[in-house]
């Protein structure tokens, strides 16, 4: 350490250097960024799973005191519409299950931050529109967690549309990619999934074993969810009330995995009123059955019609979301099947009344100058 010594002088003296007193540092005060990250590393690693979240309990709201029915004249949808209703049998938990790399993302353990809890639900509806907020409040802020966790940060989005007075019909729920850019023949954005919301004294699964005008509400209902499927050109879609949520798939089976269908058709082109309906979900069910087994509950059956409608390459068995209705003018109605049995036939006014309104009354009638948004000539 020579060449810390002290600096030789001239006749040996060596250099001194004054003596200063030592000073204490003053005393540290404590962070304040310490203060501000400080958090509860115990609530910080609480975790949980989608599918716990997915299955949690779900609020029960009371049925809507106000259904609003629409006035005649106003749909360009009729109740006969529909022509053929199926079983959409394989919408299940074991087709859920099926897929292992669903259920290891379902299982995987997330930061309870990552699960948000959606807001509080009006239980006690007045009317539809506070029912489709209520659903939107829930059920969207749960399916819409759910499926970021399992697709990532570009994950299909469950949109609520808020109609107002005077304004053409639009479904209470679309959903899609941010980055989809179809739009509809009106200029809305094309959904993959489609959604209508009814009050449960309006419309519910059981009208269909019902008195004939019970068939009727039942049919009806499926219409205004068909028109919808169609106008957005896609296969999936639901129905949700205070009590069930029933999942639909329109169209049936693509032509090259049917061989049923008329060879003449276009590949992808529609069955006009086929319809294919899940069991029906009560709202109330949640976590697992007695015996510790999977149930199919709301949010569960929501994701996995988005899921669904998420895929460009659909799941082994299950079907691409997007159907080609076309314009108008492709008249892709005219390919349908025979009305079921089942189901009550159109009276005399009904029929004049769509004549009136649209300019057809069956798919097979050739196409309308209304249909194409012309008006008949006056006189």
């Amino acid at each position: 350490m020579n060449h810390l010594a002290p600096i030789a002088m001239c006749a040996g003296q060596m250099q001194s250097y004054p003596q200063r007193r030592r000073t204490t540092s003053p005393p540290a005060n404590p962070s304040r960024l310490s203060s501000e990250i400080e958090f509860d590393p115990v609530l910080d690693m609480q975790t949980s799973t989608a599918l716990k979240y997915l299955t949690a309990p779900n609020p029960a709201p009371s049925l809507t005191q106000r259904a609003v029915e629409a006035l005649r004249g106003q749909n360009r949808y009729f109740w006969y519409d529909i022509r053929n209703v199926r079983a959409w049998s394989d919408f299940n938990v074991a087709a859920i299950t099926s897929v292992p790399i669903l259920m290891d993302l379902l299982r995987c353990p997330v930061a309870l931050r990552d699960l948000p809890n959606p807001g509080k639900v009006n239980t006690n509806p007045e009317t539809p529109a506070q029912l489709a907020e209520a659903c939107a409040t829930h059920h969207a802020v749960k399916v819409n967690a759910a499926l970021k966790l399992t697709q990532g940060e570009r994950h299909v989005v469950m949109r609520a549309l808020t109609g107002t007075s005077g304004s053409r019909q639009q479904p209470e729920f679309v959903s899609n990619y941010q980055s989809d850019v179809e739009k509809t023949i009106y200029g809305d954005g094309r959904g993959r999934v489609v959604g209508v919301v009814k009050c449960y004294d309006q419309w519910n699964s059981g009208m269909r074993a019902g008195l004939p005008g019970e068939r009727v509400k039942y049919l009806q209902g499926l219409a205004h969810l068909h028109y919808f499927m169609r106008e957005h050109g896609t296969r999936y879609g639901f129905i949700m009330t205070e009590i069930e949520l029933i999942c639909v798939r329109a169209g049936g089976a693509p032509t090259s995995l049917n061989g049923d269908k008329d060879p003449n058709m276009p590949p992808n082109v529609p069955l006009f009123g086929f319809v294919e309906v899940a069991a029906p979900v009560q709202i109330a069910t949640s976590g697992p059955s007695e015996t510790g087994n999977l149930r199919m509950t709301a949010d569960l059956a929501l994701w996995w019609l988005h899921t669904l409608a998420s895929r460009d390459e659909p799941f082994p068995g299950q079907y691409h979301w997007r159907m080609d209705v076309g314009a108008p003018s492709a008249r892709t109605r005219q390919f349908h099947r025979p009305r079921d049995d089942w189901m009550p036939k159109p009276n005399l006014s009904e029929k004049r009344e769509a004549k009136r309104i649209r300019g057809w009354v069956f798919p097979d009638e050739p196409l309308s100058k209304r249909e194409c948004g012309r008006s008949r000539r006056k006189a």
